[in-house]
């Protein structure tokens, strides 16, 4: 059910409709144009860059140069620092005091050294594996005969017949037929 509005209380904008046919575009956008203003934004920049970036600012500050340009500084403006770390009264190690072929020969001693090390390495890491297979196949073969194993009692009469029994000899004895 519709409830009665007061007409005069209804505001005059939604009672009369408005053909926007007649009316131009213009004034119905609701963005400004930004081509335009990017455009004008691009020339006042320019023009402040060419009052301040000067080759005189690119001699005595680069740094500043470029990154008003908006450009990565290149790099023959970087600067190195050369700091030595290490202290005046450093550890000259031995090797450097030696002549050419004494170091050579320290060298070849050192390798050798350490081929021979892993060379040992290697043969008790072999040993060491061998011995872990043989554990290994010693425990299944335990597993592996314990099941066949029993307790038994040596009084009572097992499941086994007597080799010197007539019964035993007639079924293992081969039967030769004569005529």
């Amino acid at each position: 059910m519709k409830k009665d509005i007061d007409q005069n209380k209804v505001s005059n904008f939604k009672n009369i409709k408005v053909n926007y046919h007649h009316h131009s575009t213009f004034c119905m956008k609701t963005k400004p144009n930004n081509l335009y203003f990017k455009g004008e934004l691009k020339k006042i920049t320019l023009e402040a860059r060419e009052q301040l970036c000067t080759e005189q600012l690119k001699k005595d500050d680069p740094a500043l140069y470029y990154s008003m340009m908006g450009k990565k500084l290149p790099k023959k403006y970087l600067k190195k620092e050369n700091v030595k770390i290490a202290p005046v009264n450093a550890f000259i190690p031995s090797q450097s005091k030696l002549s050419i072929k004494d170091r050579q020969a320290l060298e070849e001693k050192e390798a050798n050294d350490k081929k021979i090390k892993q060379e040992k390495d290697l043969k008790v890491q072999q040993e060491k594996t061998k011995e872990k297979q043989r554990l290994a196949y010693n425990e299944a073969t335990f597993y592996k005969q314990q099941c066949l194993v029993h307790w038994c009692n040596a009084h009572d009469q097992g499941n086994y017949r007597s080799i010197h029994s007539e019964e035993y000899k007639s079924k293992s004895d081969k039967k030769h037929e004569y005529y």
